[in-house]
């Protein structure tokens, strides 16, 4: 379907964002970012990919040889890569994802940022895209696409996105329950998209929202309102046990959560300068349906 044809090139270091889903090459890695802070001099970013084979790391194999270190500000234990031998790093693609690419960028007037196996190989299930600085006006232009159905909504899709990441923690049931109005999901010309919404337009490499102590919450959450439906960090006004919380959470899986009830394992409770905060990105949050 697709020509075998790369156009591989490297952003300057002044195109650095330092957020979620970037891709940095470094010692013959290709590395994906997490999150929007991180320690002066380097970036917390997990080894996903090898340029020089083309091919997945292995779990095991990919952070054996990755730099680990405990950073104070999160009161987490990260993976890093130094942004002194780092470089933005991504491949455009096949010649299709890329022409696919550039339409919906018109279609939705910003720019899409190609990211996940599409962008190594010609060997891929999905094409993933990352959006950043995204906000309210590109969430209704989604929703424009899927009701004039450019983009095309399919529960088979969702199966098979359920299949191949998220079955080991989340039965099918719950996760369709979760994805059941998604806009991050759909079928362009029958390409499977997956897009991440970024709010942020740039993240910062320093302690910004520093932990100052944190706890293990296993129980009931209550979620009220969503203060920016779809977009990451997602944030959720909610209730626990102890009282009001803001639930956050930088994974796709949990940034179209509706209200209601649902019951979490191993949630971190982390409290920071604006109150507590509610993160399952460790552990699982499953919808408690009546």
């Amino acid at each position: 379907m697709f020509n075998n044809v790369f156009n591989k090139y490297s952003l300057g270091k002044n195109n650095m964002r330092f957020l979620e889903g970037e891709s940095y090459l470094y010692r013959g890695l290709i590395y994906i970012v997490k999150g929007y802070q991180h320690p002066e001099n380097f970036l917390i970013a997990y080894p996903k990919y090898s340029a020089i084979s083309g091919s997945k790391l292995e779990a095991f194999n990919a952070l054996k040889d990755t730099n680990i270190i405990y950073w104070d500000c999160l009161k987490l234990t990260v993976p890093v890569i130094p942004l002194d031998s780092a470089h933005p790093y991504t491949l455009r693609g096949l010649n299709n994802i890329h022409y696919y690419k550039s339409v919906l960028e018109a279609l939705l007037d910003t720019e899409l940022y190609l990211t996940g196996s599409a962008s190594y190989s010609s060997q891929f299930r999905d094409v993933d895209f990352v959006i950043y600085e995204a906000n309210d006006k590109i969430v209704a232009k989604l929703r424009e696409l899927f009701q004039r159905k450019i983009l095309e909504k399919s529960i088979w899709l969702l199966i098979k996105e359920h299949r191949d990441k998220h079955s080991s923690s989340l039965n099918l049931t719950d996760y369709l329950y979760l994805k059941k109005n998604t806009i991050l999901h759909g079928y362009y010309r029958g390409i499977h998209v997956n897009l991440k919404l970024i709010e942020l337009s740039k993240g910062y490499n320093t302690c910004i929202e520093p932990v100052y102590g944190y706890s293990h919450y296993t129980g009931y959450v209550t979620v009220k309102k969503a203060e920016n439906p779809h977009l990451l960090p997602t944030r959720y006004n909610a209730y626990i046990e102890k009282g009001e919380v803001v639930l956050e959470s930088l994974r796709e899986l949990y940034a179209e959560l509706r209200p209601g009830l649902y019951y979490t394992v191993n949630s971190r409770l982390e409290e920071r300068k604006n109150g507590f905060y509610l993160v399952p990105d460790h552990g699982i949050l499953i919808p408690v349906k009546e």
